[in-house]
Formats: C-alpha cells, sequence, structure tokens
C-alpha cells in the first residue's frame, strides 16, 4: 500500500472526512493511468526489426537473377507475418498485465475503505450495512482520476 495515501487518510483534515477517501481515491486512479500511458509510451515497436530485416534481405533477394521478384515477396510475406505475430505478442501480454492491474486496483482500494473506515467509525460510511456505499464512493473517485490522468495525457 502506498504510504503516503494511507499517511494523508490518517492526517488531520478539516470539514467532511468523506473528502480525504474521495481524495485517496482519485489518487490511486490518477496513478493507475499515468502507469498506463507510461506501459503504453515504452511499448515496443515490433516493426523495427522487420522492416530492417526486410530490407537486409529484400536487398539481397533483388540481386538473385529471375526469382528476384518471388523471393522479394517472400521476404515481405515473412516479414508482415511477424510483425502481426509480434504485436498479438505485445497486446496479449498488455491485457494480461491490465487485468492483473485491475484487480491490484480494486484490493488497494478496497484496503484504502477499510483503513478509511476504522478511522472514521462514526462517518456513516462506516457504519455496519454501508461497505458498498464506501467502496462505491472511492472507485468513483478512482475512475474521476483516471479521468483526470487521461484528459492530461491528452486522451479524451
Amino acid at each position: 500500500m502506498n504510504h503516503a495515501i494511507v499517511a494523508d487518510l490518517h492526517a488531520e483534515h478539516e470539514g467532511d472526512p468523506e473528502e480525504e477517501l474521495k481524495r485517496a481515491g482519485q489518487t490511486v486512479g490518477f496513478m493507475e493511468s499515468a502507469r498506463y500511458h507510461a506501459i503504453d509510451t515504452d511499448k515496443d515497436d515490433p516493426s523495427w526489426p522487420a522492416k530492417w530485416g526486410y530490407h537486409a534481405y529484400g536487398g539481397v533477394a533483388n540481386f538473385v537473377p529471375v526469382v528476384g521478384d518471388a523471393i522479394q515477396r517472400g521476404v515481405d510475406s515473412a516479414a508482415y507475418a511477424w510483425q502481426l505475430e509480434e504485436q498479438q505478442r505485445i497486446d496479449d501480454k498488455a491485457a494480461i498485465d491490465t487485468t492483473q492491474n485491475f484487480q491490484s486496483r480494486q484490493t488497494y482500494l478496497r484496503s484504502l475503505g477499510e483503513e478509511w473506515g476504522a478511522m472514521h467509525p462514526d462517518h456513516r460510511l462506516s457504519e455496519k450495512g454501508n461497505e458498498y456505499l464506501r467502496q462505491d464512493s472511492i472507485g468513483n473517485s478512482a475512475f474521476n482520476g483516471n479521468t483526470t490522468a487521461n484528459r492530461i495525457a491528452g486522451q479524451h
């Protein structure tokens, strides 16, 4: 658990303590989206090795008499197929990472909500039977944090 977010839950704040819960959720959502943007930005571009391979083999194939065009088409086809396979591998890995990150996020938000509830036992969201409302509040705040990060990154 991020110690700064937990410390903020324990800090004295004037006003409605629910603001702390919402601020914690927004922070989690913002950081999660920022991480996704960083991963997406750093994703390997599988087309570069394919392009270099295409130019290297294709250049050699052009000098083969009579069958050079056929070899060139074979190189084109192989390079394109490799590029598609490599992109699919990268996308599959990103999808697995996204699923695992979302599950971690839900666990983290639940823990933050429980910590906040322990700090504010008299608040209406801490009362027995209101766990869903507390998790809904922190979850919606996390989605608002996602939206803010996406807007900053230029993805509306």
